[in-house]
């Protein structure tokens, strides 16, 4: 942390005895690049202040994707939500909004699937011990599904993270990691609150419909789509057919690279389960 020249927030002058801009009043003491260790802070400061702002925010995210988080990674704190408070209202929002649709609630009653197991064993389970290890992978399944259907809020919060590092890895030249993880927490944000108010409510509405994997679609093109626009901007890349595609194609990457890595823990949880201690 060093003393600035002048405000990174409004560009207004310091001099040497100025700890506050007296302009718009953020710190001349702050942190010209984002660490980890500023990271931690903030987390901290999410879980126990909630500053003012979050329509703002919201309207700021929706109107100018990308702009307004990197104008906040430039130094620009003072007129913007923190961004962990904003993820974890927005979290709790969602956690909300799921125990009221119940959107992925499709879990089958115990009892039913216990009865119907026996009958939907496939053709090449004839021994006793073969058949019970295939139910056991079916109940570690469903047991997996049902976390992830109504433990929404820790899927999401290991996602973030993960996410991050991905873009990290694919541009790490650009920014640390800690400000991909400030970039794609904002991103998240807002794309949850899409999820909450446009697709949640649709898959209520449709029940037990075929057309869920429209929804799906969707929902999944409008995160590349949103994401894609917003690192573009946030990267400040150039505007070449390579940069969008490669930016798109990134993108892309980070989302099925989560995607297999909760895959990986399902498989995981499986095998530990039937495997290890049956």
């Amino acid at each position: 942390m060093q003393h600035l020249s002048k405000c990174l927030n409004c560009a207004t002058p310091f001099d040497d005895e100025d700890n506050f801009c007296h302009h718009c009043g953020q710190s001349a003491k702050i942190h010209t690049r984002i660490t980890m260790h500023h990271v931690t802070h903030e987390v901290v400061h999410a879980l126990t202040h909630a500053d003012k702002g979050f329509l703002y925010m919201i309207k700021e995210l929706a109107t100018q994707p990308g702009i307004t988080i990197k104008e906040f990674l430039a130094g620009k704190h003072k007129k913007f939500f923190n961004p962990f408070s904003f993820f974890f209202i927005v979290l709790g929002i969602y956690v909300l909004s799921n125990s009221f649709f119940r959107p992925f609630d499709y879990a089958i009653d115990r009892q039913a699937a216990e009865r119907g197991e026996q009958a939907q064993l496939p053709p090449e389970y004839k021994t006793k011990k073969q058949k019970e290890r295939y139910i056991k992978i079916q109940r570690r399944l469903q047991k997996a599904m049902n976390f992830m259907n109504t433990k929404t809020n820790i899927v999401l919060c290991l996602s973030t993270p993960i996410i991050a590092f991905i873009m990290f890895l694919m541009y790490r030249r650009t920014l640390y990691y800690a400000e991909h993880l400030v970039t794609v927490t904002f991103i998240n944000s807002f794309l949850n609150l899409l999820s909450i108010f446009i697709f949640t409510p649709l898959t209520y509405l449709l029940g037990d419909s075929s057309y869920h994997w429209v929804i799906t679609t969707l929902l999944l093109a409008s995160h590349v789509i949103y994401t894609s626009i917003a690192y573009f901007r946030v990267l400040d890349l150039p505007s070449t057919a390579v940069s969008y595609i490669k930016c798109v194609l990134s993108v892309i990457v980070a989302i099925f690279g989560w995607t297999f890595f909760w895959f990986l823990c399902i498989l995981g949880y499986v095998i530990i389960g039937v495997f290890v201690f049956h």
